[in-house]
């Protein structure tokens, strides 16, 4: 009998992606499914669309939930699932038919415990892949290093593949963004092996006016906290990779004050005043004493002075 897999979907307000979201997990050429509709208090239509979908496939199951954000959606299918596996699908992206059977052979055959695959980016009017990514199997330091220095091993929780012990402890943060950050590097500490395969299976929908994309908001300040907690666990418990997680916690740091516009900086204030104190204790760090190659050392020279 094959491996079941939960397949765990927070849902609000995509009317419009929901559909093709679910239709490309149902359509996966592993069967053995058990896939986790998390309706987050949605106020629209997705609600009826999730018994709708639940009613057609036996193996959909449907929470309701009043809205507590996508960390707590997430963290509700956690809660729900049976599965020997676990995996996440944002419910505005899809995936590609072999996605689950192509990972879940990964792991098998590397003796792994997390498998990652690469990523699609899908614009309104193109798609392009993250990145060629290479083949890659080992211990958790050989990934957080590829965390931390190329980002070629994404934090992102759903182009992975987990069995679910690895969840019997760890949680999303509710009320943050950044989730991601604040959890995979716990999740990869935790495992002896990781596979990562050049593929790219997952279809990452890249919308307008997301927090990401859109004109600094006061969220966005986690992104600093996650990335400091990844510093400050990386220095206690991986010494080797210190430089490295400290240098991409202070790259983090440069793109976050430099999303706030000058438009902006008097309504955030406080945020922009902290992270520039940041940037200024450390300059010297960076020019000097940082792993960071010329470039990068120059444009933060650059950068720090066009503030």
């Amino acid at each position: 009998m094959q491996d079941l897999i939960s397949v765990i979907v927070p849902i609000y307000k995509v009317e419009a992606y929901l559909d093709e979201c679910v239709q490309s997990i149902i359509s996966q050429t592993h069967k053995q499914l058990e896939i986790i509709l998390v309706d987050d208090g949605s106020p629209d239509g997705c609600p009826a669309m999730c018994d709708a979908w639940a009613e057609k496939d036996s193996r959909i199951r449907v929470v309701h939930k009043e809205n507590g954000g996508l960390s707590d959606a997430r963290n509700a299918g956690i809660d729900a699932a049976t599965g020997d596996y676990i995996a996440f699908v944002d419910s505005d992206d899809w995936i590609v038919p072999e996605m689950y059977e192509k990972m879940l052979a990964a792991l098998k055959s590397e003796n792994a415990d997390i498998c990652a695959c690469n990523i699609l980016s899908c614009f309104p009017d193109r798609i392009c892949p993250w990145g060629c990514r290479e083949y890659a199997v080992g211990e958790p330091e050989r990934f957080l290093e590829m965390v931390y220095s190329d980002t070629s091993f994404p934090v992102a929780a759903w182009n992975k593949l987990y069995p679910r012990w690895m969840w019997e402890d760890i949680r999303f943060p509710v009320g943050k963004i950044c989730e991601d950050a604040f959890t995979t590097y716990r999740l990869v500490h935790s495992a002896k092996r990781i596979v990562q395969i050049p593929e790219a299976l997952y279809c990452y929908r890249i919308r307008e006016n997301s927090i990401m994309t859109s004109p600094f908001r006061l969220q966005r300040m986690d992104e600093e906290e996650a990335w400091r907690v990844n510093y400050e666990f990386i220095r206690e418990n991986y010494p080797n990779l210190q430089k490295r997680a400290f240098d991409f916690y202070l790259q983090k740091v440069n793109g976050l004050i430099h999303a706030i516009s000058k438009e902006q900086r008097e309504e955030f204030a406080v945020q922009y005043r902290f992270l520039r104190r940041i940037l200024s204790k450390n300059l010297t760090y960076i020019l000097f004493a940082s792993g960071l190659g010329l470039k990068q050392r120059v444009k933060f020279l650059v950068d720090y002075f066009t503030l």
